[in-house]
């Protein structure tokens, strides 16, 4: 009876030490794994990872960071089958489910990513980025409407951010809203000054309207901000060929050119089109 108890007290012990080594060594593992993924290092704490998860397969948030790097390095289908693993050790993690809907709409899945959104949403109501990403998402399917819905109530959660006011424009861009999307251009411009498309679809509401001058103004300070883009020159020249002035045409030629040498096919377009018609 005696030996049982001390055989079976020996055998607790050895567990207990052995457990208690695994966690050490996973602890290890995992602690440098997120000082590496903080410093931006996917590739080799993705390594740490792996070794952590070898010592514990079931921890789920390893499965979930891992998932994280992978997808930071653009290995989108490896990181939704750890995110799918995270999910099913605890299938209560809103942020797995939404970095999963963002792997999946990278590989053309949007409907499916959306999917994903709505549960992140379902489990957390009140995230603001959840909220922008599947706005985004129904934008990327020209549901415009649910889009404004999402980026509204962004909006709500926190005005302050740039990104619940400039997509709020977008969406009423789309709707064809001009007024509303005018207003909330303004605001994300307040917010970063230094972005320029809300200028850029400002002055695009502008040619649309007629407003040439003023379409000119907003796409000018836009180019002041970013002169690498080409669609920018493309609208300008489409202002000034628009614009009563005869002298703008001249302008509006070298801005189309300058979008040709940045690869703008429809710039190319464009001015195959303008000779044309001035050869007839």
């Amino acid at each position: 009876m005696l030996k049982n108890l001390i055989a079976a007290t020996a055998i607790i012990f050895a567990f207990a030490t052995s457990t208690s080594a695994q966690n050490k060594y996973f602890l290890t593992y995992y602690n440098k794994a997120e000082k590496l993924y903080e410093s931006e290092d996917y590739g080799k704490a993705k390594l740490y990872y792996d070794s952590a998860l070898k010592i514990n397969p079931k921890h789920a948030f390893s499965f979930y960071k891992r998932g994280k790097a992978l997808f930071a390095e653009a290995k989108m289908q490896e990181a939704i089958n750890d995110f799918n693993t995270s999910l099913f050790l605890n299938p209560k993690n809103a942020d797995a489910y939404n970095f999963r809907g963002d792997a999946k709409i990278n590989l053309q899945d949007t409907l499916a990513g959306i999917r994903d959104f709505d549960t992140s949403i379902l489990l957390k109501p009140d995230n603001f980025y959840f909220r922008i990403d599947r706005g985004y998402a129904y934008l990327d399917i020209d549901s415009n409407s649910l889009a404004l819905k999402d980026f509204k109530y962004a909006y709500q959660l926190n005005e302050t951010i740039y990104d619940a006011p400039y997509y709020t424009g977008v969406a009423y861009f789309h709707l064809e809203n001009y007024d509303s999307s005018h207003v909330y251009f303004n605001k994300a411009s307040m917010i970063d000054s230094t972005n320029s498309s809300p200028y850029y679809y400002k002055s695009r509401i502008n040619y649309i309207e007629d407003n040439y001058n003023a379409a000119l103004t907003e796409i000018n300070a836009a180019i002041r901000l970013v002169s690498k883009k080409a669609h920018y020159y493309v609208l300008r020249a489409k202002i000034y060929m628009f614009n009563e002035d005869e002298y703008d045409d001249d302008m509006a030629i070298e801005d189309l050119n300058k979008a040709i040498k940045m690869g703008s096919e429809e710039a190319k377009e464009l001015l195959e089109e303008y000779f044309s018609e001035g050869d007839a």
